[in-house]
Parts: structure tokens; C-alpha cells; sequence
């Protein structure tokens, strides 16, 4: 073969290589944008299905872990910054903003103890704390 025929026919044959190479990769990526999105509905059905049934009950037991939390927060500070190393009386304790709207039932409170439960209005026990 001519050096001449080689220059015209081997771009011709190049051409055809990097065409066959082109298709496989956008076949490839295709295979992998779908196996994505199979991943991702998968993962969306999952999320659905993953969600409390009674959404107003977790936020219910949040709210009141809150108070608890923040109330338990206050009766340590308080007994922490007194010379007697006691709690407070129910007249020398504020309760917490976290507790507004909240039921705080005492089942004991003393000096050196104490023992709270918040409920909902039905009287369910969401949260309860003891220190002593």
C-alpha cells in the first residue's frame, strides 16, 4: 500500500475504532445512571416507609424530653450554687420555658431527692427524671 492511500484510509479507520469506543462508554454510563435511579427510588421508598406513624406523638415525646431535660438542668444548677447542697422548694423554682404547655407531675420531691414525670393530656408518661 501507498503511503498516500494509508493517510486517506487511516483517519477513515480511526474514525470507526473511536465510534465503537464512544457508543460502549455511553452504553456504560447509561447502565450506570440507571442502576442510580433505581437506587434513588429505592432509597424514596424507603424514607416513605421510614416515617413514625403518629408524627404528633414523637413530637409530643421530644417536646417533653425537652422539659425534662431543661428542668433537671435547672434543679442541679440550683442545688450546684447552694451552700446547703439541697433542692429547691416548689416556691423557690421557676418552671423552665421548655415546660411551658407541658404536665410536670412530682412523684416525690425533697431536699436531697426528686422525681418528675411529664404526660400528655391523657395522662400518658412521655418522659420522667430523678436526681438525688
Amino acid at each position: 500500500m501507498k503511503w498516500p492511500a494509508l493517510f486517506v484510509v487511516l483517519p477513515a479507520l480511526l474514525c470507526a475504532c473511536q465510534d465503537q469506543e464512544a457508543r460502549a462508554q455511553n452504553a456504560a454510563l447509561q447502565a450506570r445512571v440507571e442502576a442510580l435511579e433505581t437506587q434513588v427510588r429505592a432509597l424514596q421508598d424507603t424514607e416513605v416507609t421510614a416515617l413514625p406513624a403518629d408524627v404528633g406523638k414523637v413530637t409530643a415525646q421530644a417536646a417533653a424530653q425537652n422539659c425534662a431535660n431543661s428542668l433537671t438542668r435547672e434543679l442541679e444548677t440550683f442545688r450546684q450554687n447552694g451552700l446547703d447542697r439541697r433542692y429547691p422548694t416548689a416556691a423557690q423554682l421557676a418552671l423552665p420555658p421548655a415546660c411551658t404547655d407541658q404536665r410536670v407531675n412530682w412523684v416525690a420531691r425533697g431536699a436531697q431527692e426528686y422525681t418528675f414525670t411529664i404526660t400528655d393530656s391523657g395522662g400518658l408518661e412521655l418522659a420522667r427524671q430523678s436526681g438525688s
